[in-house]
């Protein structure tokens, strides 16, 4: 992905009656509100992306829903490329990232994760003349992962686990566009992604030769199981907190698997145990 000029798509405005409380009332002022930045890369389906220049989709939505009940906070949304957003925490820019992370040994060293909003729908892509369905079928097959990911993580915990039966792995900078292209053209054997964001890539991009499978046998291999969260400065232990509350009230009230249908078009909302 071309790198983004940074740029401002919105401020989340809190409700209007906090607003008003906050310059009438001698209990709250502006000073006691604090601005939280959320790097985004504003371009992933349907995570969070852009209609006519504002920024829409499931994370996001879960934010605003949270926000509404922390009026102690002012949501700003910056957008950077996929590369930078964790250094947008690093450099002090940004005190959330958001864009459908997972969690690994690395991350997990350097910052905080709220709770999980979505467990992960993944499948295998691989191309029509592979066809490959099972987790058991990566063996020996060919894969290309971005540097850092929840995705390197679970393959090269298999690859240790399972020294007979390893997947070959290059680590790349790709887009999940151009890794998804490399299937369709035979240089890769497959990429185990998320369910809904590749499969809007392959429409969006026309790709064509595609298939894609959620893994037959993944009871069998709980470990490729996934879950979305929001990384947190590691500083941030107050908001981290503030935050976890109110997902565990959306997940309780309702709310989360309302938007988890609205967007993925069914119920991927963790389970309860997921929130403690």
């Amino acid at each position: 992905m071309k790198l983004k000029k940074i740029i401002t798509i919105t401020t989340i405005a809190l409700a209007s009656t906090a607003i008003l409380a906050a310059c009438s009332s001698n209990k709250s002022s502006a000073s006691n509100v604090t601005t939280v930045t959320v790097a985004t890369s504003a371009d992933s389906n349907p995570y969070e992306y852009t209609i006519n220049g504002k920024l829409t989709g499931f994370e996001y939505d879960v934010l605003q829903a949270a926000a509404k009940n922390l009026p102690q906070y002012k949501f700003v949304y910056k957008s950077y490329d996929d590369s930078a957003l964790l250094s947008a925490l690093d450099g002090g820019r940004a005190q959330i990232a958001m864009n459908n992370f997972g969690k690994t040994k690395a991350r997990e060293s350097k910052y905080l994760f709220s709770y999980p909003t979505m467990q992960g729908i993944n499948a295998i892509f691989s191309s029509d003349k592979e066809n490959i369905t099972t987790i058991a079928g990566l063996a020996g097959k060919k894969t290309e992962i971005p540097t850092g990911t929840n995705y390197g993580d679970i393959l090269d915990n298999w690859n240790s686990e399972h020294p007979d039966k390893k997947v070959t792995i290059t680590y790349s900078q790709r887009t999940l566009t151009d890794r998804l292209q490399a299937v369709s053209s035979g240089q890769i054997d497959f990429l185990f992604a998320s369910k809904s964001a590749a499969e809007n890539l392959v429409k969006e991009h026309a790709i064509t030769g595609v298939k894609d499978t959620i893994p037959t046998d993944l009871n069998q291999y709980p470990e490729f199981k996934t879950y979305g969260y929001y990384v947190l400065d590691s500083s941030q232990t107050t908001l981290q907190k503030a935050l976890n509350a109110q997902l565990k009230k959306l997940a309780e009230n309702g709310e989360l698997k309302k938007l988890s249908e609205k967007y993925f078009g069914d119920d991927q909302v963790p389970s309860l145990d997921q929130y403690k």
